[in-house]
């Protein structure tokens, strides 16, 4: 069906919604999901999400229509051939802000291809990439607050992931800050909780002093299932100290890196247990290839996607960890109080921190398109750099 279906127009579309209480790390009671929308000849148009608008929308707008140019005039499948060749360019496209453009744009193809072909999102790439047998549900963990919440705030999020039925939460601590009360809590409260450090100003507060005494202090706790970020890039040689004196503590990293060789020199090189990708951030097809080298050499569940976008990415990623349950352990879900993703989140069938995957849902859900955009677009960033 596809063969004659060009594409005609490849379009940015900004989404702001209302997000948290306000209080939430960069953000001023905003958010920004940036979509790509690309239209075919035929009236059928593909959705998808790239993780760098959120913080640089005005960068997106400018690059987005300079990939556009790669795309008019070729059909859904050669646009994927054109992602592939693209990434091929090491010193320009192969990491940054345009490669995750390029995750997005990915999307929005295979979520065309989906809609040519009448199929799920897992069914599609796996049909795309000849993948094996698409699982039927998704193991999640809830995602919510920031640095800057209150033990108030944090009380909120686990009676909100309790209520989802998903009893594993992660919580983001800044290790200047005291605690104990707010660990002490959640260990109390839930099943499995994991931790994403802040570690800002790391020399200029001596922070490696801190990290470890912090990290020290979660020796004892059964139920952390891993510490997330816990150093700054350019600290991240001395991971190798770290492990070697927490030896029983699990650490992942990644959310930031958006390329297959990031991703494998964490692995091998700096030995993390668990790694972050962010199929908004990362393209699938990179995904794919570290998800079956993760399977091949038998490291299993290696993965954690990172998710803190919208409703495509959430979709996109349940979909993808459908297809590597060896490689990938759980899925990031989000519950903050975010309005574009509220239809989304109570259209999931969830049970005992699982995700059903729908297999007569065809395609991204459109929703955003068509109640958000036009009226909600905005030319200027919400996030503030501080």
């Amino acid at each position: 069906m596809g063969v004659n279906n060009n594409i005609i127009k490849v379009e940015h579309i900004l989404c702001e919604g209302s997000f948290g209480s306000g209080k939430y790390y960069g953000y001023n009671n905003k958010k920004i999901i940036s979509l790509v929308k690309i239209s075919t000849k035929k009236n059928i148009y593909g959705i998808g999400e790239s993780l760098v608008g959120i913080y640089s929308p005005e960068l997106f707008e400018i690059n987005t229509k300079y990939l556009s140019r790669f795309l008019v005039s070729k059909n859904a499948r050669e646009g994927l051939k054109e992602i592939t060749d693209l990434q091929k360019n090491k010193f320009f496209i192969n990491s940054g802000l345009i490669k995750s453009i390029l995750s997005a744009i990915e999307i929005s193809l295979i979520d065309i291809i989906s809609k040519e072909e009448q199929l799920s999102i897992s069914k599609t790439i796996k049909k795309l990439y000849k993948l094996k047998a698409v699982q039927d549900d998704v193991n999640v963990y809830a995602s919510a607050g920031s640095i800057n919440s209150t033990l108030g705030d944090l009380k909120k999020d686990i009676n909100r992931s309790k209520m989802l039925d998903i009893n594993k939460i992660k919580i983001r601590l800044n290790i200047n800050k005291n605690n104990e009360n707010k660990i002490e809590y959640v260990k109390n409260n839930i099943n499995g909780f994991s931790i994403d450090l802040i570690t800002n100003s790391f020399e200029k507060n001596n922070n490696e002093k801190k990290l470890i005494q912090f990290i020290h202090s979660l020796k004892r706790i059964k139920n952390l299932l891993w510490v997330e970020e816990p150093l700054p890039l350019d600290h991240l040689l001395k991971f190798k100290i770290l492990k070697n004196k927490f030896k029983n503590i699990k650490f992942s990293y990644g959310e930031n890196f958006n390329t297959y060789l990031d991703f494998l020199s964490l692995l091998e090189l700096h030995k993390f247990d668990y790694i972050n990708p962010d199929i908004s951030h990362l393209t699938i097809s990179e995904l794919i290839k570290l998800g079956k080298y993760i399977e091949n050499k038998k490291l299993k569940e290696k993965i954690i996607l990172h998710c803190w976008g919208g409703s495509i990415n959430m979709n996109v990623s349940l979909h993808i960890a459908s297809i590597f349950r060896k490689a990938i352990k759980m899925v990031e879900f989000p519950i903050a109080e975010f309005s574009l993703n509220e239809e989304y989140i109570s259209d999931c069938e969830i049970k005992n921190s699982h995700v059903k995957i729908n297999p007569d849902n065809i395609g991204n859900p459109s929703y955003l398109i068509e109640n958000y955009s036009g009226v909600t677009v905005k030319k200027k960033s919400a996030f503030k750099f501080e």
